[in-house]
Parts: C-alpha cells; structure tokens; sequence
C-alpha cells in the first residue's frame, strides 16, 4: 500500500470573509479575538486582514484603523521608551543604522525594532514611522565593506560571519550574501 503526500493545508480566509471580519471589526474591535477562535488560527492572522497588514487585494470594505494603545499601561517591562524609538525612526530614515545595529544597541529583537521603526508598534509616537521599503529590505554593503569580508574570510582560519558583521556594523545575512556572491 503506497501513501500519498500530505495535501497542502489551505488558508482559512478567503476574500469574502476578510470582508466580514472588517465590518466586524469596525463596530467593536473585540471581533478580532472572537473570529481568531471561531476559526482555529492566531489573533494575529485575522488582525492581519481585519487591519489590512495582510489580504491588501480586499479593497471593500476597506481595512480598519487599529485600536489606539491603553496610556495607562505599566512601562515596567518595556525596554524602549517613546523618545528611544523616535531616535531610532530618525536614524533610520536618516540611512545612518540597520535594524540589526538598533537591536543589539538596545538588546531587544530585530522585529521589536522593525515593528517600532515602521509604526506598526508605538503608534502613539509623534515622530513620523519609516517607509518599508519595497524592494526587499536589504542592506547593501559598500565596495570597502566587500573587500573586508572577503579579506577576513580569506584568513586562516576564516573570521566567522557574525564577527565580521558585528565590526562592520552590517546585519549578518548581508555579509554573508555579500561573501557568497563575491567568491563565487
């Protein structure tokens, strides 16, 4: 008896109830929860497509603005603060850091930061979020950061990636893209 492979799991949204969770969520934000249990899937996925971060082809209704932050949350367990990521979307947008230099100067996760820079967290923050890019995000290294990785690469034994990208101040998925395109 041969078995056949594993059916691919199918999304449980589709554009029709996208629609639905958006007008329900537009009366009473507490739908988001509700349908994330009726449906068996995270609150993330529906606040996804009720808030329009994700199934942006549903145009009608349109997405719903998400609910503003409680003020009169504890600051007891954040690590950044509303001037911290003010500085950090200027720096940013300014092309002067990475995300990944953001996060390990303030020892929080790469997407606390990218979430922070772009608005999708900290909302309440007047300085103005970042623009996500649309061409894929990457940083790209400079001809004398190239030809540093693929010195220190050449040494032996080889400088890991991690260090050459924590001294350069680069991310290490882009040294080591760099170092793959270069000595090929």
């Amino acid at each position: 008896m041969t078995s056949s492979p594993p059916k691919a799991r199918s999304t449980k949204l589709n554009p029709a109830l996208v629609a639905q969770i958006r007008h329900d969520a537009a009366r009473d934000h507490g739908a988001v929860a509700r349908w994330a249990a009726d449906l068996g899937v995270s609150w993330s996925t529906v606040a996804g497509a009720a808030y329009g971060w994700t199934w942006r082809s549903v145009t009608d209704p349109a997405p719903v603005a998400p609910p503003q932050p409680e003020t009169n949350l504890s600051p007891t367990y954040a690590r950044l603060d509303e001037a911290t990521v003010a500085q950090m979307r200027r720096l940013y947008r300014a092309g002067q850091t990475t995300m990944g230099r953001l996060a390990r100067e303030h020892r929080v996760s790469e997407g606390a930061v990218r979430n922070a820079v772009l608005g999708i967290t900290w909302r309440h923050v007047t300085e103005p979020p970042a623009q996500r890019a649309d061409v894929g995000g990457w940083t790209v290294c400079s001809e004398e950061h190239e030809v540093e990785i693929v010195r220190r690469r050449g040494l032996k034994p080889p400088e890991p990636f991690r260090t050459i990208a924590h001294e350069l101040g680069l991310d290490v998925a882009t040294v080591h893209r760099a170092w793959r395109r270069l000595r090929g």
